[in-house]
């Protein structure tokens, strides 16, 4: 059976996954915006690495004494 969701999201944030004693990840509970998917299978999503922010190209700054 192929589940199908309508989402206004198309990146989901992860909430919860299972483990199991070999570290592979059997499920997963995911947020889209104001939804959340429960029971969504490895298979069934695509990961997607969001780098937000990074400190390349950044020089520290520190305040004045």
């Amino acid at each position: 059976m192929v589940k199908k969701y309508q989402l206004n999201e198309s990146v989901g944030k992860v909430l919860w996954h299972s483990l199991d004693k070999n570290g592979r990840i059997g499920e997963y509970d995911m947020k889209f915006g104001d939804t959340i998917v429960k029971g969504l299978l490895p298979e069934e999503i695509t990961p997607v690495v969001l780098k937000e922010h990074s400190d390349e190209g950044h020089t520290a700054k520190r305040d004045e004494d």
